[in-house]
């Protein structure tokens, strides 16, 4: 493999060249975009491609599996290859402490294009999972459903109530919130709570949380389910307030009086949370 794909571990000045090949190919239109880096991975003997769909998204393939995303930018995290993007999920997420099993429920709250869902198969090989994606932004949702068996049917948002809320989008850095934004444009989102959602399914193996700072609000939703929730995966870094406030300590706190524990965290500010009363396997 060619020491372009492992950049970020080389000098500054080299990271800094890079960088700056990387975005200024995100000027390109798409169909050049794709030809200009295939045209390079293919003379590093990268196996990794890239080329536009008919969904005017784009396909990254490599020697082992394929994956569909939404924006440009977002190909840096799999100019490696796919499974390190992956990889580098499940670290992130901490889902190696989970042990999975066939017919598992796994909530992922901010799917945006299902890569918890591949990462988990990238862990646990042919499972059959039964998975919920929540995604409100119906072209990041409708990839999503593309790249995963996604039992959710409409691109929807969790919250706190049933309602109708408007959604303020972000797409080249995938973080669309309901954080008011001066300059972003807006969608009219249908939320539902965990609570009425799940109301007839009996246990949950994990509920992934990633709402841009509203995950406590999400929680706020999922009252009554809690208890049939084994693994709670929260990223709960600073998203609010441009940047400055995370929900570290409303989550934390509402967790631990509803009989969970923390187990375990990352740099980033992902945390694990473990039901201490779950009563299934």
């Amino acid at each position: 493999m060619s020491d372009y794909i492992d950049f970020h571990n080389k000098n500054i000045l080299f990271q800094k060249v890079i960088r700056s090949i990387i975005f200024l190919s995100l000027k390109l239109p798409k169909n050049i975009y794709c030809l200009f880096w295939n045209s390079i991975f293919y003379l590093i003997g990268n196996s990794v491609r890239i080329k536009k769909t008919k969904n005017d998204t784009l396909l990254i393939s490599d020697q082992s599996q394929s994956i569909e995303i939404v924006y440009k930018k977002r190909f840096e995290f799999y100019m490696q290859n796919i499974e390190t993007r992956l990889e580098h999920l499940t670290f992130e997420y901490m889902l190696s402490q989970v042990e999975f099993y066939q017919n598992d429920v796994i909530i992922d709250c901010g799917a945006n294009i299902g890569e918890l869902y591949l990462s988990i198969l990238n862990q646990s090989n042919n499972l059959l999972l039964n998975y919920y994606g929540f995604e409100p932004v119906p072209n990041d949702f409708y990839t999503m459903a593309r790249n995963t068996n996604n039992l959710v049917l409409e691109p929807l948002a969790l919250s706190s109530n049933d309602s109708e809320k408007k959604f303020f989008l972000r797409p080249n850095t995938a973080d669309s919130s309901f954080e008011p934004t001066s300059g972003n444009r807006s969608i009219n989102v249908k939320c539902v709570t965990i609570d009425q959602y799940f109301k007839d399914i009996k246990r949950i193996k994990l509920l992934k949380l990633e709402a841009e700072g509203y995950e406590f609000d999400v929680l706020t939703g999922a009252k009554k389910s809690l208890e049939k929730i084994k693994y709670i995966t929260a990223d709960l870094g600073f998203e609010l307030s441009n940047n400055t406030e995370s929900s570290f300590d409303d989550v934390n706190k509402f967790l631990l009086q509803n009989d969970f524990e923390l187990i375990d965290s990352t740099k980033r500010n992902t945390y694990l949370y473990k039901n201490k009363n779950y009563e299934f396997d």
